[in-house]
């Protein structure tokens, strides 16, 4: 049953109102929890509460608010048609549905199938995914006072968190300072101990040189890709070796580059490393802008927008990349083949 009320034969109740109510008798109380002991016959109901099982004889459920105690009767005001306020035994599911294909993400929308089906273990698929900062200037999240020219390391954060959100599994190896030897052993020990690593590119030219350097020497294939046509994220780095199936992606060093590159790139190649398709965890929606929103041409372009009153709003990002990410509900995707897009004009939205 999904009300509380009186379970009843739908041809007993035919016709029923409140003016010409129909009047059954009460065979008993069906128990939460377990079967009904008895059934009920010809003019007899039973009252049930939501989740009870329906007793044998009885096809649908009268909503409490639509009957009423009278001298022992129970009068029927409304008439029942069969199966109504009822839910069928293999409705939801029946013997061999598929309930959760593969591939499938267990969040709070799934998790729910398993414990349905009596699964208390389930075989999954997933990434280990290391991730590096690199830096001089580059400072730990608790840091107090931070020293003039320091910052604190925003990108590791972020990208933990945009990980284990998607399901991928991470693990934190510190900073790296400007110094390739530095960061060309934290790579070695994070490829020993993942599947994929993420480094964070500093600011400076020496590291994201030391970076491409040390891509560059990986053995076969090594560096694939240097640099994107992309904006934000130019900067991206893609190499990877044959031997053990490792990736490695260099990400920039502004937070909003690198939170784009790793939303629009990373992610992706991810889910291809694991299903054998590029997936993007986005859901793209077309809408039709009220204000002009300026690209360079030529270059795919990235930029925050949130949802105001059904609408999508830009939000360009300045210097609180921070602030503009925790407002925004998306990106606009500007395609390289567009330079601006002029109010009423159709646009793209990926939302998060």
């Amino acid at each position: 049953s999904t009300r509380d009320g009186y379970a009843a034969a739908s041809a007993d109740c035919l016709g029923a109102s409140p003016g010409s109510p129909a009047y059954l008798s009460l065979a008993g109380e069906v128990p939460m929890g377990e079967a009904p002991s008895f059934s009920i016959g010809q003019g007899q109901c039973a009252l049930i509460h939501t989740g009870g099982i329906l007793p044998e004889g009885a096809d649908g459920v009268v909503m409490k608010e639509d009957a009423e105690s009278a001298g022992g009767w129970i009068e029927i005001k409304k008439a029942v048609q069969k199966a109504e306020n009822t839910v069928r035994r293999g409705e939801e599911f029946s013997i061999g549905d598929l309930m959760l294909k593969a591939g499938s993400k267990i969040n709070f929308k799934t998790a729910g199938l398993f414990a349905m089906a009596g699964v208390a273990e389930a075989a999954v698929s997933s990434l280990t995914v290391g991730v590096i900062s690199t830096g001089d200037e580059i400072a730990p999240p608790d840091t107090k006072l931070l020293p003039p020219g320091r910052v604190r390391d925003v990108n590791a954060s972020l990208l933990h968190s945009l990980l284990t959100g998607e399901g991928f599994l991470t693990r934190d190896y510190g900073i790296a300072r400007d110094e390739k030897n530095v960061l060309s052993g934290m790579l070695e020990k994070a490829m020993d101990e993942c599947d994929v690593v993420v480094i964070s590119g500093g600011s400076s030219v020496s590291m994201r040189d030391h970076c491409s350097s040390i891509l560059e020497e990986l053995p076969d294939p090594g560096l694939l890709i240097r640099g994107i046509l992309m904006s934000p994220g130019k900067p991206t780095l893609v190499a990877g070796t044959a031997e053990g199936k490792k990736l490695v992606m260099g990400l920039p060093g502004h937070p909003y580059s690198c939170f784009v590159s790793a939303f629009t790139v990373l992610l992706p190649l991810l889910n291809s490393m694991v299903w054998g398709e590029l997936r993007g965890p986005w859901r793209g929606l077309k809408v039709i802008t009220e204000e002009a929103i300026f690209g360079i041409a030529g270059i795919e372009e990235f930029i925050p927008c949130v949802i105001e009153n059904g609408r999508a709003v830009p939000r360009p990002v300045k210097s609180s990349f921070s602030r503009a990410l925790a407002e925004a509900d998306g990106l606009f995707h500007i395609p390289a083949s567009m330079e601006t897009v002029r109010p009423g004009e159709e646009a793209e939205v990926w939302l998060w």
